[in-house]
């Protein structure tokens, strides 16, 4: 026999006997899913039996994979196999040597212990067998993955700093990532930007960027330092950040050297343009410029130009605060 064929859970197909291994249990909901989902495609009268491995009692793979009263197809899903009896280890060792013709049979196995280990090498022996992973996703970039390719899979494009504030809004949890992505595809159309991003799940912050920017744009840089602090020991940091003080930036930039600027000018309502207007005293030309190259230097730093993410933060927030000088 050759090696089973191995791919990533979004990449799972359908195949006699499939092992949807690793530990997030999210993807492994996804893959089992897909290929319901394609085989209710194909077959008219699928019927779908899900069972524990752990309560298995011996025969009883045959009798559900045989097919049923009326010749239906059958899919069956053994959870927890990671808790499987010994019943179930023979009898799926004997169930590769002649696989039903009617059934597809998932095995579902956190990969969290061993129990098993002799079925899990019968399986990944096997030539009519396909093992689908389901590993956890702890690095920032392969997070970014997971937002990029739910919204490639659907033919759509997502900006890679909406991405990033989508993982900075809900952190680890892929269920919530999924759902906002689902969201923003039902809802709107054409590329995902930034600003959308921020218009549909900006209330989820908890500390937004534009508190931070305010102060900081007003010269209280030890307020300004320490709700930035909050926000990176809450997790919710980087591009939410940088746009807010992006947006203060081009604000004073109009303002400052222009005595001809107007709330309409700005698109802003006359309270606002007023609080902007106060908040340019002692801001220069030369010192709005050093804030925006600092600007570049710091979304540059937080997308992994540099090692300490969290330092380029604090000095972009003690420049502002002390109006642009070094």
């Amino acid at each position: 026999m050759s090696p089973v064929k191995t791919v990533p859970w979004r990449a799972i197909s359908v195949a006699p006997i499939i092992l949807v291994s690793g530990p997030q249990d999210f993807f492994a909901e996804r893959a089992i899913k897909t290929v319901r989902d394609a085989l209710r495609k194909s077959m008219e009268n699928l019927e779908t039996v899900e069972a524990d491995a752990a309560d298995y009692v011996q025969g009883q793979v045959f009798d559900l994979a045989s097919a049923g009263l009326f010749g239906d197809s059958k899919l069956v899903v053994f959870e927890g196999a990671e808790r499987c009896s010994d019943s179930f280890i023979t009898d799926m060792i004997d169930y590769l040597k002649e696989p039903s013709d009617e059934a597809v049979v998932i095995i579902r196995h956190n990969s969290k212990s061993v129990r098993g280990k002799r079925m899990l090498d019968a399986i990944r022996a096997s030539d009519i067998a396909l093992e689908a992973t389901c590993l956890d996703q702890t690095k920032e970039a392969e997070r970014l993955s997971f937002v990029e390719a739910e919204f490639s899979s659907k033919g759509r494009k997502i900006q890679r700093s909406a991405a990033q504030a989508l993982i900075e809004i809900f952190g680890k949890d892929f269920e919530e990532l999924s759902a906002a992505c689902s969201q923003l595809h039902n809802d709107d159309s054409g590329e995902v930007t930034l600003e959308l991003v921020q218009r549909y799940f900006g209330g989820r912050l908890e500390t937004d960027g534009f508190k931070i920017a305010d102060a900081a744009f007003e010269g209280r840089g030890a307020e300004a330092l320490l709700l930035l602090r909050h926000s990176l020991a809450q997790g919710l940091v980087g591009v939410m950040i940088i746009a807010a003080f992006e947006r203060k930036v081009r604000q004073m930039a109009n303002i400052v050297g222009n005595p001809r600027a107007t709330a309409a000018g700005l698109g802003v309502q006359d309270w606002v343009f007023e609080k902007i207007r106060k908040s340019t005293a002692g801001w220069t030309e030369e010192s709005i410029a050093r804030v925006i190259h600092m600007l570049a230097d710091t979304d540059f730093a937080i997308k992994g130009g540099e090692g300490d993410a969290n330092y380029a933060l604090e000095r972009l927030v003690s420049l502002v605060a002390n109006k642009g000088k070094n």
